[in-house]
């Protein structure tokens, strides 16, 4: 197999130079332009920075997407409008530690600009505890006092989601928060969106299209950074009639006069290697050498292993502490969805004594470190950017070296396009190449463009068609039972025209009635009770998760957490307990059980170690699956089978609570593999092969909750209705 080293160039950015003053001098923004370049020890403003803010300006554009490389001051870029303007603003983060990470950002920025903005961080837990200290019933109180007392709240898209399409709080929440939350703020800011998926954008381009008509003299601006529009999401907005700006920001390969007199990014090393089916712990193992050498040539180095697999995460943690810590004295962290809060932060601060971070996804979002050393794991071109990016951020060391392992025939195809590409490659010629092209229309297939190193990321483009609509009529029947600050029906009408135009184009007949009828259905008629989990399920912005389990988890000092069933039964070995020796043990601790429940479930474990090889067990369902292929269903009475943890287990419990839930899925001909590939799904997306009695020689598998939301918007049209009309197309 073939292994490549590249060596790509530093990036060096362009600088706002006296064209960019005099638009912003010619906007009206003189006074608040001098306030920028005094700020701090002075702030040299970018050009994409400039342009961001200008276009925020321009009565002629509502959103904006800040495309700016990573490290690129985007963050600043997005919030020049509250920093000297006074603007409200209430920005969007995709994590809590995020946004704790990005609250320290904004208090430098206001001291930077010697302010006295008042902002404060609004998550679902924060609130919680604000209740209990301020002695308050009721959570609208403390969202209330937060809106009315502060200029800036530091937020997650999430939030922003369940108020605003009224499924938050109580029957009063429901009513106020979509009228209150636009009438707040003057801008709305989300940042890192990449890492969202269609339901995430059509969730918020639902909500921008309710703004619209709750305030259509408002001039209400949303800025998107980190997030390149699709051609998906442009058209959207094009019917919607938001006008919408990409700003992109301008780099040169070499010091050059109006760009930043230091590179934002420095060259780095580039080794592809390719990734064999024992995956990256093997890989860990045969480079063990090759790694301890470099940090012994570069002491001060600090390094991070980017993995996809929680489950790979942990085993690489237990062989570098062994390997790197015990024998070399190089300290290993880790940062993953099943590391305490503690250890993750404790890793992540700058002062840190932890030279080697082992993570996952968790990673990938924003939270700035500084690293000499790279390795991570790839399945896509976003994922491939975004990773090495994290890369070069910071001087200070004489190399910057990354490791990419890959499916070998992605390594040749990198090999067969930079064969002749010389010393060193220009970072933006590399970046296009990974990236390919952005030209897929709607309706074309997702096929690998030619010359693509990658398969383009999946768009699911038929998502807003298939699942978008129905959650848009959710939302405007909501807005007509729960009530508005309206005092007629001119509202739901306007309302209603808007999200026709939204989903069929401006000018087109009204189809929409037929969703809201739909809604109508499925909420209120004879099975109402079997189709709510999946309208529970479209309604939520990143899914639910009812196979969360509680855990005491004993290869980790034994902090409590939650995790889902699937993961632990494939990945880890694990001793059931009592729900109430699980809460004994919280309260022991002073924590609050509501934090670790398993509320579907009420599945509580022991989690004793992590598997080096996958456990593969088979979902087995009590009822055939014969004509249930390719539709959202409720599955009911589904148990596991041949599961070496289950056997293991002195009582058949979990099996007993399983078959008890109702899980919104879909099931598909094919193996799990070949089920995705068919579907063309992610690669990374958890797929599960199921049988039924009487059906054992047939292949099939099964996804949950959103993800069976986006394998049924791949389905052809024509599979679902025999006139291949989409409106017709629904079956459940």
């Amino acid at each position: 197999m073939v292994e490549l080293c590249l060596k790509l160039g530093p990036v060096y950015s362009r600088l706002a130079d006296e064209m960019d003053f005099a638009a912003l001098r010619q906007a009206c923004l003189e006074p608040q332009l001098a306030r920028v370049l005094k700020a701090g020890d002075g702030y040299k403003l970018r050009h994409h920075q400039a342009e961001t803010w200008l276009a925020f300006n321009d009565p002629e554009v509502d959103v904006i997407f800040d495309t700016a490389l990573t490290g690129d001051g985007k963050s600043l870029a997005g919030q020049l409008p509250m920093l000297t303007q006074g603007k409200r603003a209430l920005l969007m983060y995709p994590t809590n530690e995020l946004i704790k990470d990005q609250e320290k950002g904004v208090k430098k920025y206001i001291d930077d600009f010697g302010l006295a903005t008042d902002y404060k961080v609004m998550y679902g837990e924060r609130i919680t505890e604000l209740m209990e200290e301020q002695q308050l019933e009721y959570r609208r109180q403390v969202v209330t006092r937060l809106f009315n007392e502060n200029d800036c709240i530091l937020s997650n898209p999430d939030l922003f989601h369940l108020m605003s399409s009224r499924n938050y709080g109580t029957y009063a929440d429901q009513r106020e928060y979509p009228y209150i939350i636009p009438n707040t703020f003057d801008y709305f800011l989300f940042d890192e969106f990449h890492v969202f998926g269609a339901p995430q954008i059509i969730s918020v381009l639902n909500i921008l299209n309710y703004h619209k008509i709750n305030k259509p003299k408002n001039t209400l601006k949303y800025i998107f950074l980190s997030a390149t529009p699709t051609v998906l999401f442009k058209q959207l907005l094009n019917n919607s009639g938001f006008r919408h700006k990409t700003i992109e920001g301008e780099y040169s390969p070499v010091p050059a006069e109006h760009f930043t007199p230091e590179p934002i990014v420095q060259p780095v090393t580039l080794k592809l290697h390719p990734l064999s089916e024992k995956g990256a712990l093997a890989w860990a193992k045969e480079h063990l050498a090759e790694i301890v050498e470099f940090y012994q040539a570069e002491p001060d180095t600090k390094g991070v292993f980017i993995v996809n697999s929680v489950a790979t995460a942990k085993l690489l943690v237990n062989y570098y502490k062994e390997e790197l810590e015990a024998r070399h004295g190089i300290i290993v962290g880790e940062n993953t969805g099943l590391t305490n809060r503690g250890e993750a932060n404790r890793a992540m601060q700058p002062d840190s004594k932890v030279q080697f971070i082992i993570a996952t996804s968790t990673i990938d979002v924003g939270v700035d470190f500084r690293i000499n050393l790279l390795i991570f794991e790839a399945v896509g071109a976003g994922t491939f950017i975004q990773r090495l990016g994290r890369l070069g951020r910071h001087q200070g060391w004489s190399e910057y070296r990354a490791y990419a392992l890959l499916p070998d025939w992605i390594v040749d195809k990198f090999a067969a396009r930079f064969k002749d590409s010389g010393p060193e490659i220009e970072r933006l010629e590399f970046i296009r190449a990974v990236r390919g092209s952005d030209t897929l229309t709607v309706g074309q297939d997702d096929t690998a463009e030619a010359g693509a190193i990658f398969q383009p990321d999946q768009q699911y483009k038929n998502y807003a068609m298939r699942w978008g609509r129905l959650q848009s009529a959710a939302l405007l029947v909501k807005t007509k039972e729960i009530g508005h600050y309206h005092k007629d029906d001119q509202f739901i009408q306007e309302l209603q025209a808007q999200y026709n135009q939204l989903y069929c184009g401006p000018g087109q007949k009204d189809k929409f009635s037929q969703w809201v009828a739909r809604y109508y259905a499925m909420s209120k008629g004879e099975d109402k009770e079997q189709q709510r989990p999946i309208l529970d399920e479209l309604n939520s912005f990143r899914g639910r998760s009812p196979l969360t389990c509680g855990i005491i988890d004993e290869t980790d000092g034994g902090h409590l957490k939650t995790y889902d069933l699937f993961f632990l039964l494939a990945n880890t070995e694990f001793q059931l307990i009592s729900e109430a020796e699980f809460r004994r043990e919280v309260e022991r601790r002073k924590e609050k059980f509501e934090k670790y429940q398993s509320r579907d479930l009420k599945i509580y474990l022991r989690l004793k170690s992590f598997r080096e090889e996958r456990d593969s067990f088979l979902l087995n369902s009590g009822r055939p699956l014969k004509g249930k292929l390719n539709q959202v269903r409720v599955f009911t009475n589904l148990t596991i089978r041949d599961s070496q943890t289950l056997a293991a287990l002195e009582d058949n419990s979990v099996n007993e609570r399983l078959a008890e839930l109702s899980l919104v899925g879909l099931v598909g001909e094919g193996k799990p593999k070949e089920f995705k590939r068919l579907k063309r799904l992610e690669l990374i997306l958890p797929a599960y092969a199921i049988q039924a009695r009487g059906e054992e020689k047939l292949s099939r598998s099964i996804v949950f909750g959103h993800n069976a939301l986006l394998a049924h918007s791949q389905i052809p049209w024509k599979a679902l209705s025999n006139n291949g009309d989409d409106d017709e197309c629904f079956i459940y």
